[in-house]
């Protein structure tokens, strides 16, 4: 902090009073004693007092001469010191006028700086507002225009949806692939009509918020009265595992109505693995309340977006996007996962942002709708979504050979981290599973081969961290076999390929790049909204206290 300087005024130098007078005392004495007649017209008689002689002697006059020299150098001694500090106050008062001159070209430079810097902020301000008047005339634009498509759209859905129901409404005129077909048509008409009534929604969450509230009541009356249950204008509940399959079915390029068939006709979970861009697992789930629609679209958004970020690494073999559904506790649990590069951790809540997208390629730019619709959605669920970047490990692997001629062959790997995080394994003897240290890439290798000179009948590999051994029959004369880390089917940590040979066999161990993102999605099943919870009563109740703060007073009196 600047602080103002302080002038200091020059001392003044004062006259030689004592020198002067004594000069004058002493003309004075000298001349009386050489004429004491000066005196007489006075009546005065010098002469005759007792000081004449003294006067006339020549010690007294030397002595009073030799006061005279002393009080003239007291005097001199007594001007120099106060010239010199005079000099000193002037030179002070030099550089306290230049310092403050500079002080002030300081303050005007800052003066024309701050200036400059508040005509820039006008202006950007100016622009900034004139950007916002432009963006609510768009935005209202924007609004009457979807009011217009929303009211024509109503019209046009109807007449296509009359059209497909007539057409199914006699099942003998039609065979099986046509029916499958008009069926499918009017699916995605449906699917077509909710995402453009979510689209001109005001409040996305609101919207389905609202929706589950009429959902919660047609669900009641389904479970208090079933024979009533025709009668219902839509069902109140949806398998999210159909509802998984219709998401997956345009990304895979089969018809819906086939992996539809799959939710009825296989009770366990569901495997699709032969995809060479998805893998999806989905376990057999309790319903959710609302609309089935609302969850294919939260559902392809993150497929896509996962699909998009996956093509930014280099293709390798073993890798996909993986889909996981299960049920946990009461709650639907949806992991998309995917290969595509870490969000930084400052990023992760701005992604769900209305408009902010991380896609920045020169063929495609991000509008920054998915996530956010897919936020919003979730939240009409009174769900919750996370994303977090998935990290690689390091690991010790036992392997453990059999081949035909009875001979066992154990083998322990180690996986460690490269310099840029990617898997690296070597050859090593058994050690702590909690070794995190990273290498360079002498000594370890992308994989491992091991070549045996007799058929493998059977591989066993124990993780250390586990001690679960996984064992794999082999036929010796059956084709090449690949096995995935079983322990993480979506997202498997290592690969083991078998390759039989005339005379013996081949074996390749190889760690896979598991780095990526993955966005965990959770819902509350229909049961679980129904179901009162004693804990949820608990939780509610500081904030209905909250809520009757404001009214004590009014309580008291009205009491009193």
């Amino acid at each position: 902090m600047n602080r103002e300087p302080k002038i200091i005024r020059p001392r003044r130098v004062s006259f030689p009073w004592f020198s002067a007078l004594a000069a004058l005392l002493l003309a004075i004495g000298f001349l009386l004693a050489s004429h004491p007649e000066l005196l007489t017209p006075y009546g005065l008689n010098l002469e005759a007092s007792a000081f004449y002689p003294l006067m006339q002697q020549l010690e007294v006059k030397v002595g009073a001469l030799i006061g005279f020299c002393l009080l003239l150098l007291l005097d001199i001694y007594r001007h120099d010191r106060a010239r010199h500090a005079f000099d000193r106050d002037i030179k002070r008062m030099s550089a306290e006028i230049t310092q403050l001159w500079q002080s002030k070209k300081q303050l005007q430079l800052k003066a024309h700086t701050y200036a400059g810097h508040a005509d820039k902020l006008k202006l950007f301000i100016s622009e900034k507002l004139l950007e916002y008047i432009e963006y609510d005339e768009k935005f209202l634009h924007f609004k009457s225009i979807a009011a217009e498509v929303r009211h024509n759209g109503v019209i046009c859905f109807d007449k296509v949806q009359t059209a497909l129901q007539g057409a199914l409404a006699d099942p003998e005129s039609l065979n099986y692939a046509t029916r499958a077909q008009y069926r499918d048509a009017q699916t995605a008409m449906r699917y077509l009509w909710d995402l453009l009534d979510l689209s001109t929604t005001d409040n996305i969450a609101l919207h389905i918020g609202n929706q589950l509230c009429e959902c919660e009541e047609h669900y009641y009356q389904l479970l208090l009265n079933d024979s009533e249950s025709e009668a219902l204008p839509h069902r109140p509940d949806y398998s999210p595992r159909r509802a998984a399959l219709r998401a997956l079915a345009p990304l895979l390029q089969n018809s819906p109505s086939e992996l539809e068939e799959l939710d009825t006709t296989q009770p366990e979970r569901i495997a699709l693995e032969d995809d060479a861009q998805f893998r999806a697992y989905l376990d057999p789930t309790d319903t959710l309340l609302g609309n089935e629609n609302h969850f294919v679209l939260l559902l392809e958004n993150l497929l896509k977006n996962a699909q998009f970020f996956t093509r930014k690494k280099p293709k390798q073999k073993h890798h996909r996007v993986a889909l996981t559904l299960s049920q946990q506790q009461g709650y639907i649990h949806l992991a998309v996962y995917n290969r595509g590069p870490r969000i930084e951790p400052a990023k992760m809540d701005q992604i769900f942002q209305l408009g902010y997208s991380t896609r920045r390629a020169r063929e495609h730019h991000g509008k920054g709708l998915g996530l956010f619709f897919v936020q919003e959605i979730v939240k009409g669920y009174e769900g919750q979504i996370s994303v977090q970047n998935v990290e690689n490990e390091p690991a010790f692997y036992s392997l453990r050979t059999a081949l035909a001629n009875g001979e066992v062959v154990t083998q322990v790997v180690r996986v460690t981290l490269g310099p840029e995080g990617e898997p690296r394994c070597e050859r090593a003897e058994p050690a702590s599973a909690d070794d995190n240290t990273r290498t360079d890439d002498s000594g370890t290798e992308a994989q491992l081969e091991w070549d045996f000179d007799s058929p493998i009948t059977r591989v066993e590999i124990t993780p250390a961290h586990s001690q679960v051994t996984q064992g794999l029959d082999c036929d010796p004369k059956g084709p090449r076999e690949t096995v995935l880390d079983p322990d993480n089917p979506a997202t498997p940590r290592w690969a083991l390929e078998i390759q039989p040979r005339r005379k013996g066999g081949k074996l390749t161990f190889i760690p896979l790049d598991v780095g990526g993102v993955c966005f965990d999605v959770t819902l509350p099943t229909a049961d679980a909204r129904l179901d009162s919870d004693e804990q949820d009563l608990d939780a509610l109740a500081p904030r209905v206290e909250d809520l009757n703060r404001p009214f004590e007073g009014l309580e008291e009196y009205r009491n009193g």
